[in-house]
């Protein structure tokens, strides 16, 4: 899926669950705290930055969908992560003499 595509998708949710909670545009930017330049944007063009997203899923009580995206897999720390890589890097050459 393209960042077009991706972009397409949240205008589409968004929409969908603003119109079925009965809320008008202005009282979702403005509950945000969004102009409504940069609202217009998202709706158009597709393109808004990753904290307007979050604030416009949180003003409609959408938080939810946020959880996906911050859950870690199999991985307790970054330090962890680091020390699997450097592990993992680490290649003994036995010498055969």
């Amino acid at each position: 899926m393209s960042n077009y595509e991706l972009m397409e998708k949240f205008v589409d949710i968004i929409e969908k669950e603003r119109i079925r909670q009965n809320i008008k545009q202005s009282e979702l930017y403005n509950s945000c705290g969004i102009s409504s330049s940069a609202y217009a944007k998202f709706l158009k063009n597709k393109n808004t930055s990753f904290t307007n997203i979050i604030k416009i899923l949180v003003a409609l009580n959408m938080q939810d969908n946020i959880e996906g995206l911050l859950t870690s897999k199999n991985f307790i720390s970054i330090k962890e992560i680091r020390l699997k890589q450097k592990n993992s890097n680490r290649k003994r050459v036995r010498n055969e003499s």
